[in-house]
This record gives structure tokens, sequence and C-alpha cells, in this order.
């Protein structure tokens, strides 16, 4: 196979990752789970946006586990990947530098469509048998990780996404996200 066919592409990513056991790859693909973040950070410099990138991943962190717990087209960092790898097959090519605004205007697309994933929108909170709720995840008040080790002995955890979502959240998540980056 040759590297074009290897490299990461819009297309690639929904189809079955089947990494080649044979040297050099070993079992790794560009694709798969573990290569998803350098991805994100690639995506981020092909569209000029590579100032944003620590912002983003620090957020992303928020999220870390959670994919355990969701649905496999729900993984938040492959949700991320996703959206990135979209704005970039929709990239014109070639031309001119992006001015301040245009970049500007592409991060702003890039967070609404993040805004838009039902990982953000999911409810986790420790219960006993599915009860009255003792605390509720908040990822802005803290990682995922950090709440999963607030359960107790006998509690459960629940997962469920409300159909309308969680408005106030994504409008929380969307000031961090669009905050004026220091260049």
């Amino acid at each position: 196979m040759d590297e074009k066919d290897r490299s990461p592409s819009l297309r690639s990513q929904h189809a079955p990752v089947r990494p080649s056991q044979r040297h050099p790859f070993l079992g790794r693909d560009p694709m798969d789970h573990g290569c998803a973040i350098f991805v994100i950070v690639e995506s981020l410099q092909q569209l000029g946006l590579e100032s944003r990138a620590s912002m983003l991943l620090s957020w992303l962190g928020r999220f870390e586990g959670l994919e355990r717990h969701l649905e496999e087209e729900a993984d938040p960092v492959l949700c991320v990947r996703q959206t990135l790898l979209q704005h970039v097959v929709d990239m014109p090519t070639g031309g001119a530098r992006k001015t301040q605004g245009e970049l500007d205007d592409t991060w702003h697309n890039i967070v609404c469509s993040i805004l838009r994933q039902s990982f953000l929108h999911a409810c986790i909170d420790w219960s006993v048998d599915g009860l009255k709720p003792r605390i509720r995840w908040d990822p802005l008040e803290q990682t995922f990780l950090e709440f999963l080790a607030l359960g107790l002995p006998g509690e459960e955890l629940s997962v469920w996404t409300p159909t309308s979502g969680t408005p106030k959240r994504a409008r929380q998540c969307a000031q961090l996200l669009l905050r004026q980056v220091v260049q």
C-alpha cells in the first residue's frame, strides 16, 4: 500500500480500521484512535489554526475516558477529528494566506460544528438504583476522569443524552473555545 492510501482522509475514517500487522506498521494505522490526536493537530496546522491547538486539546482532555461510556460514533476525540478533517477537505486549495478575519471565521465554524456533536450533550451522574442523582458531571468544572473518581460503593454511573441537548453547556463551551487567543 502506498503512502497516499495510508494517509488520513475524511473518507477513510468511516472505513473499518484494518491496520497492517506487517512491518513497518505493526498493527498501527493513521486513522486508529491512538493517532487521532495527531490528526487533530495536523488538521489545525493545515487550516492555519495551530495557535488554537493547545486550547482545543486542553478542552478536549476534559472528556477523556467518556468514549468508554458512549457509542463509538460519539467518541469525543474521533468527533473532533472528523469535524477538522471535514474543514480541511472543504478548504480551497492554493490561494493566498488567510487573513486573521478569515481564520477567526473558520475557527468559529469549527466550534459550531463541535458543539453539535452528541458527546458534548451527554449527561452523566452517580446515583443509587438510577434514582435521584447524588452528583452530576459538569465538564467545565472537572474532567470526566476526576468525576469517575467521585463514585461511591453501591452507586451506578448513569449516562444519557436529553432530547433537547444541553444548550447552557454548549453556550459555556462556545465561550471558552471562542475566546481570543493571544498571538
